[in-house]
Parts: C-alpha cells; structure tokens; sequence
C-alpha cells in the first residue's frame, strides 16, 4: 500500500521499480547526447573572447520573476515526487511539499498566460505558419553543425521575436500542453475518487514528469549556447539578451577597443 498525493492507493508492488528504472534510463540517454553535444562545442566552436557585445532588452521584471519562480517550483516538485516514490525521508512533509508546490504552480502558470495575455510577450508566442519547417529545418542545422564553424544565429532574438521556430515549437508544447496536463493529472492523483482511474492518472503523472526533466536538461544546455556559457543566463538575471556582432558576412567583428 502506497500512500501518494495523501491518499491511499493499491497499487502493484512491482510498479515503481519498472517504470522509474525505464524513466531513469531515458534521461540518462539525453544528458549523453547533450554531453556529447557540449564537448563537440568546446573542441570545434572558435573563441570570441575580445569581440563587441551588444545587448537588447527583452525580458521584463514580471517575466523575469516568472522565469525563476517557476524553475524554482518545478526543482521542488521533482526533488518531493522522486524522494516520495521512493520513500525516502519524511514521507508526510515530501506529500505536503509538493501539494503545495503544486498550487503555486498553477498561480504561477496563470500568471504566465495573463502576461501573454495582457503584454507585449505574447507575441512571441505567436508562430507563423508560412515557411515554418523551413525555418525549423535552418535551426536544426545551425545547432548541429553552424554553431561549431561560429556562425551567425539564423533567427537571432529580437524586439519583434525572441524565440527561434524551434523554441516557438518547443514552449507553446511545454506551457500550454505539457504545464496544463501536469497539474490536471496531479490534481485527479490528489483525488483519485473524482474519477476512480488513479492508478493510470499516477502513470501519465510520471510520463509526464519524466517529459519536464528532459525539457528541463535540454533547456539548459540550450541555455549554455551563447557566446559564452554565462551569457543567456545573464539574461533572466538583468534582462538583457547579449550576442556578439557580426558584419555583413556574418564573421563576428572584434570590439577595437577590447584589442588594442
């Protein structure tokens, strides 16, 4: 007998082991591919220590507090359903943990769409159809092989867009599909009874989960591809997005003050 969410549940005692064994090798699958990624970085990309920097605004305070709220609760609510399907530690607090955690998230993720709502950052989550796999396809090719000859970005943020196509992609499926059924199958795990399928709710629950840690990983690693590892993170820190400039042919430009 299982004690999840506070409430009792008969689940088989083979359950657990099988899927977060399965989960676990998943994840360890893409921290290798992004390792691999990272390493091919460091050995092929150039150096552009000593080139201008230029920084745009694009990242208001409530965003900002947004950003960092949410990571904060999706890192706690990992850590309390991981040590809690395993029973490690207190079981009550690690429950109480992350019900509560779960609530805040759903303030957190009706914040983010009232933002969008009632901003200007929204648009940025507005795709346009025409010639979008082309442009995914231009992306795909920059984070495969461009971003090791230190070429430009094809899509570099902007006022007017600061996603790539596949950031674009990758957000709306995350905050508006991947969020919503977190918290709605978290909440039926919270009350089996509502409609008596908690066994398979707790399955999609993990499912789920195990999606956000991979989204998590690769956001991450996406996040240290700037011109150097620091820079985007920078970003959701003071608000400004910063990339090295490039001249019309697209080779980064040196800041003549920064090499004399």
């Amino acid at each position: 007998m299982n004690i999840i969410w506070g409430a009792e549940l008969n689940y088989t005692p083979d359950y657990w082991p099988v899927w977060l064994m399965i989960a676990g090798l998943i994840v360890v699958a893409v921290f290798a591919v992004l390792a691999f990624h990272g390493l091919l970085r460091y050995w092929l990309t150039p150096k552009t220590a000593g080139l201008e920097e230029e920084k745009t605004y694009l990242y208001s305070k409530s965003v900002r507090f947004w950003h960092w709220g949410n990571a904060l609760l999706f890192v706690m609510l990992l850590i309390s359903g991981f040590f809690g399907h395993f029973s490690i530690g207190k079981i009550s607090l690690l429950i109480t943990l992350h019900q509560l955690c779960g609530y805040l998230l759903i303030v957190f993720w009706i914040g983010f769409v009232l933002i969008n709502l009632f901003s200007d950052n929204g648009v940025h989550y507005r795709i346009q159809p025409r010639g979008l796999i082309g442009r995914c396809i231009r992306q795909v090719r920059f984070y495969l092989f461009g971003i090791m000859k230190g070429e430009p970005h094809p899509f570099a943020a902007s006022e007017k867009s600061k996603f790539n196509p596949i950031q674009q992609l990758a957000y709306l499926a995350v905050m508006y599909g991947m969020v919503p059924l977190l918290l709605i199958t978290g909440l039926l795990c919270l009350y089996p009874e509502i409609i008596g399928y908690g066994y398979w709710m707790l399955k999609v629950h993990l499912v789920l989960s195990v999606i956000a840690v991979m989204f998590m990983l690769v956001h991450l690693y996406l996040c240290t591809t700037g011109d150097t590892i620091s820079q985007t993170f920078w970003s959701m820190v003071d608000g400004y997005h910063r990339h090295r400039k490039h001249d019309d042919h697209g080779h980064k430009t040196a800041d003549k003050s920064a090499v004399k």
